[in-house]
């Protein structure tokens, strides 16, 4: 499976693990910065995620030159120009980002602006236009979706897109993640498991991609449930968002995944939340692949979903369906925290052909034309498909 050419790129390095976050001066100093702006969201504000941040820096010597927390749901140029007028206002170096996507995409965008000194965003759409960016550290709460640490900002419907954009680092800190609304958590995890298993679900592997995306599933997988219960422990939810984390990355180094496009114009064109949308999309789009495309889903995807004794117990030639079986069991057994398809959503049924008509724009020429459409018919009625149709 390991072709003769392929690439990877990773410019996050991870750091992890019981006070995580005292070691983000010393990473600053080592990037030859000392005083940054805090990009934050009310919902981490509530929680004091930015109070424990804040004595994270008590015997450093350092400061942090101010902490903003307009990063709302919505993510907004305007918002962005103001953040980078604090920073300048404030004499920051470097910048962080504390919460979900919002927070980490004007972060982004706030990091483009103060780079390249300048307050129009709209000038760096195509991002080689853009100088070196000042150091971008991320830190995850419960809030965090999956996207904070790819190497895209959406910011006003705008995708912004370059490796550049990743985070230098990303802090994981139990004490930043916190018990979280059920949907949140379902969502984030579904929307981790869609990006890493459609970035290994590829006909040519990236065996470095591979290992990201298959810690990803694994982590997600085996925390998922209890992530979204009411008596998690610390570690499960710590272990889930480090899955969601890394999908990201594992999504940075591949093609957009036909479940991923069908999901964000399912939400574009109805409300319903992306990563809902394509994780009820994605068992439907792997037994489609099974049925009708030679080689659609690698035997291999079992392993992180099934475990290594199940793995072994099934032959090579069952695996890809043993896969399929594990991921739509993991997503029943969510039982009344997510609907059994997409009908559920009260979505009318004519919209899923404009919904499909976008999606295969979106991916190109991933999947034979008319693919979306007929995966969207199946997820939308919770049918599976019969072999050839």
């Amino acid at each position: 499976h390991i072709p003769e050419y392929y690439e990877f790129f990773n410019k996050c390095k991870i750091s992890s693990g019981n006070k995580a976050l005292e070691n983000i001066p010393f990473d600053l100093k080592s990037m030859n910065a000392a005083k940054p702006l805090v990009v934050t969201d009310a919902r981490s504000v509530k929680r004091g995620c930015d109070k424990i941040l804040k004595k994270s820096f008590d015997d450093s010597g350092m400061i942090i030159g101010a902490i903003h927390d307009g990063a709302g749901v919505y993510s907004s140029a305007a918002i962005v120009k103001n953040m980078a007028s604090l920073y300048r206002d404030r004499g920051c170096d470097s910048i962080i980002a504390l919460g979900g996507p919002s927070a980490a995409a004007v972060a982004k965008g706030v990091n483009i602006l103060v780079s390249n000194k300048s307050d129009h965003l709209l000038d760096f759409e195509d991002m080689s236009k853009s100088l070196q960016l000042r150091p971008f550290i991320y830190i995850p709460t419960s809030d965090a979706a999956g996207t904070e640490s790819s190497s895209e900002a959406v910011i006003d419907s705008r995708v912004f897109k370059s490796s550049d954009l990743m985070p230098d680092i990303i802090v994981i800190d139990p004490r930043m993640i916190t018990k979280n609304d059920i949907q949140y958590t379902v969502n984030s995890g579904l929307l981790g498991l869609v990006q890493s298993i459609e970035s290994c679900n590829l006909a040519v592997s990236n065996p470095l991609n591979d290992s990201f995306s298959f810690a990803a599933i694994e982590l997600i997988s085996r925390n998922m449930h209890a992530a979204a219960g009411s008596g998690c422990k610390k570690s499960e939810r710590t272990a889930f968002i480090s899955g969601v984390v890394i999908s990201a990355i594992s999504y940075s180094n591949a093609p957009e995944g036909l479940a991923r496009a069908i999901g964000y114009e399912t939400e574009k064109l109805t409300g319903n939340p992306a990563g809902l949308c394509a994780g009820l999309v994605l068992p439907y789009l792997l037994e489609y692949q099974i049925n009708n495309i030679k080689d659609g889903v690698r035997e291999e995807l079992f392993l992180p979903l099934g475990g290594i004794e199940k793995y072994c117990s099934v032959s090579e030639k069952e695996r890809p369906q043993a896969g399929v079986a594990a991921l739509f069991s993991l997503i029943d057994k969510l039982d009344d925290r997510i609907p059994k398809n997409l009908k559920m959503l009260n979505i009318p049924e004519y919209v899923i052909e404009k919904i499909a008509a976008a999606a295969e724009e979106r991916t190109g020429k991933l999947y034979p034309k008319g693919t979306a459409l007929k995966v969207l018919k199946n997820a939308y009625h919770g049918k599976k498909s019969a072999g050839g149709k």
